[in-house]
């Protein structure tokens, strides 16, 4: 049973320790997972489940000491890994669950999204819901454009501005990091009362974010056949992963001074177009 010790190990992280690490560029995601579809909605619904203390899932990370190309960045902040590294952390399933996170507390850029401000906030005034299915969740996470009015002259946001600037809408990643300003501005105002419901639901949005802990389960000495069949099964898009991603992935490599860039995915792709006859249909 010694080969099997650490072969599948279940853990978990502290939400910003892990979004901290990501930073850090301690994990990767492989160029063979596929891209976000982000959607604001699920965003709000995951902070939702964060906010309720409910599971979100465990996240899928491969520990080895194979190289992979790999994407370099995720909502907009470089995730590349340092090119002394002798073991990598790769992300083979949790990318929309990461994104999603990093996103709205660091901001970031969502892919096709243009100029969108990922940065998610949290409107106090917001009263939990009794029932177990409700759409509070989409009123109490907001996103900017939410709530700019726009200097003013966009009217179904001017409410919500107003609660922005009475310090009753809030940044999410301001409660961790300036809380005490929060608070004593909420004091200072209209919710001099330690026991007012404004302030409790500050502090129970605080506690959570100190609090909730992310599942991981981590793999050692796996096989790159392995990998595929492993992100294969637990894929929920039902996409398989091929031997070929991983020989693309894993060929990869970057231009230098000496030696041109190597992508084994663009080199068949641009054979197939220049190739005539049926033999093309058979580089599947």
């Amino acid at each position: 049973m010694g080969d099997y010790t650490d072969k599948i190990k279940p853990t978990d992280y502290g939400v910003h320790t892990y979004l901290e690490n990501l930073i850090k560029r301690n994990y990767q995601i492989p160029t063979f997972q596929r891209k976000v579809v982000w959607d604001r909605n699920q965003v709000k619904g995951l902070w939702d489940s964060i906010y309720k203390f409910y599971p979100l899932g465990s996240i899928l990370i491969w520990k080895t000491d194979i190289k992979l190309q790999n994407h370099r960045s995720i909502g907009g902040h470089i995730i590349a890994e340092e090119d002394n590294r002798t073991e990598f952390q790769y992300i083979l399933d949790g990318q929309q669950r990461t994104t999603s996170l990093l996103t709205s507390l660091y901001g970031g850029k969502i892919e096709c999204k243009g100029n969108f401000d990922p940065t998610l906030y949290s409107d106090l005034t917001v009263e939990d819901e009794d029932e177990v299915d409700n759409d509070s969740y989409k009123k109490r996470f907001l996103f900017w454009d939410e709530i700019d009015d726009r200097g003013g002259t966009f009217k179904p946001n001017m409410g919500k501005m107003k609660r922005y600037r009475e310090g009753l809408i809030i940044k999410l990643q301001d409660i961790r990091q300036n809380f005490g300003r929060i608070e004593r501005k909420l004091q200072e105002g209209a919710y001099s009362d330690y026991d007012h419901p404004i302030r409790a639901r500050l502090r129970q949005i605080r506690d959570v974010l100190d609090n909730y802990r992310i599942s991981f389960i981590e793999l050692k000495a796996i096989q790159v056949s392995q990998v595929c069949q492993i992100f294969e099964r637990i894929n929920q898009a039902g996409q398989p992963l091929s031997i070929f991603d991983i020989v693309v992935a894993k060929t990869f490599r970057t231009e230098t001074e000496d030696k041109p860039e190597f992508y084994l995915r663009e080199i068949i792709e641009n054979f197939r177009k220049d190739t005539e006859g049926n033999y093309k249909d058979r580089l599947e």
